[in-house]
């Protein structure tokens, strides 16, 4: 009986996160033209990934780590939607958009990491693979990180070559790029 409750909640927790992902590609994020083929990757690989977790939810017990796979769930919805709020006026574009920078984000997570959408992604992807006790749920979290982690730089290079160029840089000192740096945390 306690497996099929965890389980639940791992089911439900972890749809309401990837139905969230979803709608931030079709309502939240802009696009500059049609979908990055970068971006078309990572949502047809999200959605692989999200149909082998339920897969695995429906026939593998779930490990000692399904409870601090639900509260990561939590946290990266509590994050994806803190990010959303904060983006609300300037969304930010798609992965692997082409566009120059038109605005640099300061508040809200953004305080503390410069890509707490990818970081969102990444507590989600982790909680998939944490749920369970064997090694091959952890393929999908590794390939996602390996793709935000590359995306992530790529956008970093645009602001590089932006006008926001000099902003950047003293926000990269201040800001960390997926965990906060701990003198933010710190600073009252």
């Amino acid at each position: 009986m306690q497996h099929s409750i965890i389980s639940t909640a791992l089911l439900v927790s972890g749809t309401t996160c990837f139905a969230s992902f979803s709608w931030g590609v079709k309502k939240h994020f802009r696009s500059t033209g049609k979908m990055p083929s970068g971006m078309k990757l990572i949502s047809l690989l999200s959605l692989l990934g999200y149909i082998s977790f339920v897969g695995r939810l429906m026939i593998q017990p779930v490990s000692g780590g399904s409870l601090a796979s639900l509260a990561m769930f939590l946290l990266s919805l509590a994050l994806f939607n803190w990010t959303v709020s904060a983006t609300k006026r300037t969304p930010p574009t798609l992965a692997f958009d082409t566009d120059k920078p038109a605005f640099l984000l300061l508040h809200g997570p953004y305080q503390y990491v410069r890509h707490p959408f990818y970081l969102s992604y990444m507590l989600f992807w982790t909680a998939t693979a944490l749920a369970f006790s064997s090694a091959l749920p952890w393929l999908t979290p590794i390939v996602m990180l390996l793709i935000y982690q590359h995306a992530a730089h790529r956008e970093e290079q645009k602001f590089a070559q932006s006008d926001f160029s000099a902003a950047y840089v003293e926000y990269q000192r201040r800001a960390g790029m997926f965990l906060p740096r701990a003198a933010m945390l710190l600073t009252p």
